[in-house]
């Protein structure tokens, strides 16, 4: 693959393109590796306090590819200088409290270098869900949005046991890692570090929004809390189950949020959206842990949604205390329970490549801004339901968290299992079927036309036999030539309706072609540390699983 051109980090240069192994930027003679490490080759970003290029870190042997964000301040005032300083420094210290969290970017290096201030994350390849959405042409479904809450509320759990709140939630700031397809939280330039408990916040001299998303105490530049962020979770919801503005559904006259004549959401779901989007913060729920237990609470129906769990499991599983629901999810560690991911050498050309940026808008003298973060998931702690036995036949999970569940003995014939993740699952005894090999699939092809081709055979031979015998026949017997014609052509048509209707109700049994499709499907399905049969395990590994 071609080397791409090297990219020159000075905010004046009018040409920033040079060749890849350039040293001094052609344009405007600055240095083109920062801290003789980095070398940036290409801009990924551009909002109002700064720019995010890919990058290379040449002081490791595989020279892994980083994420660069250097503070440019879109206007020149110092008012804008100092607050987006400040901003920056605050995200540095907040990525560094938080970088045990494998959902959290993880921050390399903090450092000024000639006036000018940098972050060095790591990168990740993946789309947003904003991204997602478009890809896909619609909007995703209940139960895919409600797999998608449960995680972030996962997350957020994490991220507010600090005393910190992210303000900037909504599907652009939310990436689905190509990797594994879990969720991370980027961009955190507008989070804001929270006091002592008990302790007055001051009120925000800057109101850091983005439309539609943020809840009103943050528009006013009123103190935030966690309820904030679960006020934008949930705007994030209605967003990614509409395609549109959540600021649509909001009844500007009653002060009250609306989506019935769009929405048709289960009741529980529906219910613990509208608290979770509440006016007054007060009235909202006070924590995700409360927002979790509000989901595990919903009804069998409801919360079969994001599992998929049948109904010959009993009753739906109680909530559960809080420290089950988040306690080990917060103390993982990046090494626990993941391989190193190989370093690969992204697209550089193009408008999304393998990058993602996320942006919020930040308003003082009106000005906007937008901030990038980049990060990095681990699987989330599983519920405790148990699957043992269970009818699974036909279902699909695909991308849904499965980790540590007790499925042994299930029946998952046809099940589609694609990008879950079931790390630590017991899937010990397991029913699963494998699609049929290629000569069966053409083999049943061939006697799936057999109804057509005997048809045609037999309609043919009727025509042929019929006519001649009818034609003999009754010259024999009058010995005219064309009375005898007549007689053939009523024969071979009296034949053909017979042979045609008796096809039509007969036929050699054709194979289900549906049928021959649904197998267990096990494709980039997370198994490691799952218990499993040596047969199972051969099938995961030709399906593309990722194992031990």
């Amino acid at each position: 693959m071609q080397t791409p051109n090297c990219f020159c980090l000075n905010p004046a240069c009018l040409q920033p393109e040079n060749l890849p192994d350039a040293e001094i930027c052609s344009s405007c003679g600055s240095r083109l590796q920062i801290r003789n490490r980095y070398r940036a080759f290409k801009k990924i970003g551009q909002g109002g306090f700064g720019a995010t290029f890919l990058a290379q870190d040449g002081d490791l042997p595989s020279k892994p590819w980083r994420v660069i964000k250097q503070l440019r301040p879109a206007e020149n005032s110092p008012q804008i200088a100092q607050l987006s300083l400040e901003l920056f420094n605050r995200e540095a210290q907040v990525l560094e409290k938080l970088g045990e969290h494998s959902q959290i970017p993880k921050l390399f290096a903090y450092f000024e270098e000639n006036s000018k201030f940098y972050l060095v994350q790591e990168y990740i390849q993946g789309i947003t869900l904003s991204q997602e959405l478009h890809r896909n042409g619609g909007p995703m479904n209940e139960e895919q949005v409600r797999q998608i809450m449960q995680e972030m509320l996962l997350i957020l759990s994490y991220v507010h046991s600090h005393n910190t709140v992210h303000r900037d939630i909504k599907p652009a700031n939310l990436i689905r890692r190509k990797a594994d397809q879990r969720l991370v939280l980027i961009d955190f330039g507008a989070v804001k570090e929270l006091g002592p408990p008990g302790k007055e916040q001051a009120v925000e001299v800057t109101a850091i929004r983005s439309l539609g998303f943020s809840p009103p105490e943050q528009i006013n530049g009123q103190p935030v809390g966690p309820p904030s962020d679960l006020y934008a979770l949930a705007a994030t919801c209605i967003n990614l189950l509409t395609m549109e503005s959540p600021a649509k559904f909001i009844d500007q006259n009653q002060n009250r949020w609306d989506w019935s004549s769009r929405l048709q959401l289960s009741p529980e779901f529906d219910a613990i959206l509208y608290k979770m989007l509440q006016p007054a913060i007060n009235l909202r729920y006070a924590s995700a842990t409360e927002v979790l237990r509000a989901l595990q609470g919903m009804g069998e129906e409801a919360i079969s949604q994001p599992i998929i769990l049948p109904k010959s499991y009993g009753p739906a599983p109680t909530a559960a205390p809080p420290s089950p629901l988040i306690s080990g999810h917060w103390g993982s560690r990046r090494s626990e329970g993941f391989q190193p991911v190989p370093t690969v050498r992204p697209p550089i050309t193009g408008s999304s490549g393998g990058f993602t940026s996320g942006g919020s808008g930040l308003s003082m003298s009106g000005g906007r801004t937008s901030t990038t973060g980049f990060s990095r998931t681990q699987p989330t702690t599983p519920r405790v339901v148990s699957m043992a036995g269970a009818d699974l036949r036909g279902k699909s999970f695909t991308n849904q968290n499965l980790s540590g569940r007790d499925m042994r003995r299930a029946d998952i014939r046809g099940t589609d299992f694609s990008g879950a993740n079931l790390q630590r699952s017991d899937l010990r005894g397991i029913i699963f079927n494998k699609p049929q090999p290629p000569w069966l699939r053409t083999l049943s092809w061939i006697f799936g036309q057999a109804k057509t081709l005997t048809g045609i055979a037999a309609g043919l031979a009727a025509l042929m036999g019929a006519g001649i015998v009818a034609f003999l026949v009754v010259f024999k017997l009058v010995g005219y030539f064309w009375v005898a014609i007549a007689a053939a052509v009523m024969g071979a048509v009296m034949a053909w309706s017979a042979i045609w209707s008796l096809t039509g109700r007969v036929s050699l049994t054709r194979y289900n072609e549906e049928h021959s499709k649904r197998h267990t499907s096990l494709r980039k399905t997370d198994l490691r540390g799952a218990q499993m049969e040596d047969k199972l395990r051969q099938f995961a590994r030709h399906q593309g699983a990722i194992l031990d």
